[in-house]
Order: C-alpha cells, then sequence, then structure tokens
C-alpha cells in the first residue's frame, strides 16, 4: 500500500483524488464482501459472491464425466448402429439435446447456440436417467425418442422442427 500511495502522489494528483484512490485500494481487501447487522445486532461479514452462487457448484470434471461417460457412451451402446440407422440416431440426439439445452433448438442453419457438453448436471442427470431407465427395459428407440419428446412437452421446452 505504502509503494501505491508513493506512485499516486509522483502523479500530481489532488488530494481529494488521492483520498478517492485510498478509499479504491481498500475496498479491494474486502472483495464480495460486505458488513451486516445479524440477528443479535452485532456486526458480520457477508460474502456476497457466495451467497449468490448458493450451495451447487457445477463441477468441471464431473460434468465431463457425465456428458462423455454417462450419457453419450449409452446413447453409443445401445442406440442402433450403421449408415442406415444415422437418421434414427441423429432424431433422437436432437430431442436429447434440446432437454440438456433447456429447450434450445437449432435454427435455420443448424445453430443451436448452446453446447451440451456445458449444461447444467441436473439436466444431464436427468436426461441419464431417461437413458438408463430405457436401456433397463430394453426399450425400442422410438421409445427413447417419446421419453426424451414427453420430457421436454413437461418442461415446455417444444421440439425440433
Amino acid at each position: 500500500m505504502k509503494e501505491n500511495k508513493k506512485k499516486i502522489i509522483e502523479r500530481n494528483l489532488s488530494k481529494e483524488d488521492i483520498e478517492r484512490l485510498e478509499l479504491l485500494q481498500k475496498s479491494e481487501e474486502i472483495k464480495g464482501e460486505q458488513l451486516v447487522l445479524n440477528m443479535d445486532s452485532e456486526l458480520a461479514i457477508e460474502n456476497e459472491a457466495e451467497k449468490l452462487l448458493g450451495q451447487k457448484i457445477d463441477d468441471p470434471v464431473t460434468k465431463f464425466q457425465l456428458y462423455y461417460n454417462g450419457l453419450t457412451k449409452l446413447l453409443k451402446d445401445n442406440l442402433p448402429k450403421g449408415k442406415e440407422f444415422e437418421d434414427v440416431r441423429r432424431i433422437i440426439y436432437d430431442e436429447k439435446n434440446i432437454l440438456i439445452n433447456r429447450g434450445a433448438k437449432k435454427d435455420e442453419k443448424g445453430i443451436r447456440g448452446s453446447d451440451g457438453r456445458m449444461a447444467y448436471m441436473d439436466d444431464l442427470e436427468i436426461a441419464i436417467k431417461i437413458v438408463a431407465d430405457w436401456t433397463s427395459k430394453k426399450g425400442t428407440s422410438a421409445e427413447l425418442f417419446m421419453l426424451f419428446w414427453d420430457k421436454n412437452e413437461e418442461l415446455n421446452y417444444g421440439h425440433q422442427d
């Protein structure tokens, strides 16, 4: 702080400017925190950033595992393979992607504007549960499509045109 004060004085700033800058520097020391009165009328420090974030924070490693080793692997292992079933897989993937991207559909250029790999973990877990239930019942591709369709309807997300 003393070095900063020295640099500030060297700039020929007014006394008022120096006071403002010192106030700004002090504010940097308690980023995201503010003083509040608690229930016992005592002064306490509260971290606003933590309050805004809530308790659940997306973990990139867990998200990667859920998307690639969970959802994508389940679908690859259980949907029909081969070029002749490419359209079937695409239709199911589109409906699944609407679900995990909270209703984002592809535009006329084929751009969704949202990336399923960055989906909320809650949404990935819902999709994995749908696919896991479907595989345990040895369902058809049409049944899986309808499971995603029904969930998208329930959430008012709509469907890919």
